[in-house]
């Protein structure tokens, strides 16, 4: 007897598909051949993710790493507190006592590691579909480089100095090319750029610029991903962004907000991120305030014009730490309780409509193991790589 998918014309299945969730169609793969191969069809994939993307239908989730579990929370609940909005989840390759350090989210992607020189264990990974690529290694190791004769490092040993890696994950659209990049900085010194593409899958060098090296200082090695580029917030004497462009593959700098305003004298910069929309957003801390730290977040509401910098939420806490994630008025961000020994993440609400020197309420908390903790908001997607299977992990 013939199933009702049998009936329904392909075209009139894949326009009720595209009106899901991402969750439910990844299990309607189960319903039939016909079903799964409609489903994992790329052009499927892009479109449904085209889809809810223009329809502003995505499901926007935090994926958290901490030395025993990955968890993935759903940004448009209300509170950490629904149980309904938390998912565990599990890394096929994640090691006992590790977190598994989140470097970057592209189009429902996380680029991930599981050693901190993110040398030979380094991947491409779909939470939502546990799809998941091991990388090629670079040709040289990122978190060492060979030392600078008579540089007088103390950590040097059988001829490699360690340096702080700089990394990022983005997308072409004009190539449909997924792009990581990893670099390493010594000193006043350069080392060369690596490049992963994934048409080519394979990694391509190319020679650094002084833009991009360690005597700047840096808030993190993480690169934030916004129109088609990387950034690098680097918070020396003279705070700059470092942006890495992934179609001419050239590095250059973006403007900042001009923080000092009357009774802000102390402000730093320390964090940089992505608000809805794809806008650039970066956090100044005042340490010295009496209420506590103020961190105040400004978003670049038109890219590389300095004047759309503008003052987005403002709130007061003695413990809070980067990074942050930001999503429709609410800020996520750790918390670190040392008399209690408690670490948290911690959500503050800022309402439309509250003028922007109101400070925003906490929300919500959720308890953490202390350890290493990482995380990074991405969006559920079917979304894989060119011409890639994938091997099938764990979700």
């Amino acid at each position: 007897m013939a199933t009702t998918d049998e009936h329904l014309p392909e075209d009139i299945i894949v326009q009720i598909l595209y009106r899901l969730p991402v969750k439910p169609i990844v299990r309607f793969k189960c319903v039939s051949k016909r079903w799964c191969s409609i489903v994992s069809a790329p052009q499927f994939t892009k479109s449904q993710f085209k889809f809810a993307s223009e329809r502003k239908t995505l499901s926007h989730r935090l994926l958290l790493s901490t030395c025993s579990q990955l968890e993935s929370f759903d940004l448009q609940t209300p509170s950490f507190r629904d149980d309904a909005s938390v998912r565990k989840l599990a890394f096929p390759f994640k090691q006992p006592e590790r977190a598994v350090k989140i470097l970057g989210s592209c189009n429902g992607m996380v680029f991930v590691a599981t050693e901190s020189h993110y040398h030979d264990n380094s991947y491409i990974w779909n939470p939502t579909t546990g799809l998941l690529l091991k990388l090629p290694n670079p040709s040289y190791r990122v978190g060492s480089c060979p030392a600078v004769p008579h540089c007088g490092c103390p950590s040097y040993m059988d001829g490699m100095c360690p340096v702080v890696p700089h990394c990022g994950f983005g997308y072409v659209s004009a190539t449909d090319d997924y792009k990581v990049v990893v670099a390493g900085s010594f000193r006043n010194s350069t080392v060369p750029v690596e490049i992963y593409s994934s048409k080519a899958n394979s990694w391509k060098r190319i020679e650094s610029q002084p833009l991009f090296s360690s005597d700047k200082g840096f808030a993190g090695p993480e690169g934030t991903f916004s129109n088609e580029a990387l950034h690098w917030l680097f918070a020396s004497e003279k705070p700059t962004i470092i942006a890495f462009d992934l179609v001419k593959e050239k590095f250059r700098e973006r403007p900042l907000p001009l923080l000092k305003e009357d009774g802000e004298t102390n402000n730093f910069l320390h964090d940089m991120g992505v608000v809805s929309g794809g806008c650039l957003c970066v956090a100044s801390y005042d340490e010295h305030d009496s209420d506590g730290e103020i961190i105040q977040l400004w978003v670049m509401m038109d890219y590389d014009v300095c004047e759309s910098w503008t003052k987005l939420v403002k709130l007061v806490d003695y413990r809070v730490r980067p990074p942050f994630v930001y999503w429709e008025r609410s800020v996520v961000l750790f918390s670190d309780d040392i008399v209690e020994e408690i670490q948290e993440l911690v959500r503050f609400d800022h309402k439309e409509g509250d003028k922007l020197d109101k400070v925003a309420v906490c929300s919500g908390r959720y308890v953490l193991e202390r350890g290493n903790s990482n995380m990074i908001e991405y969006d559920e997607s079917l979304l894989w790589l060119h011409d890639y299977q994938g091997e099938q992990g764990k979700r």
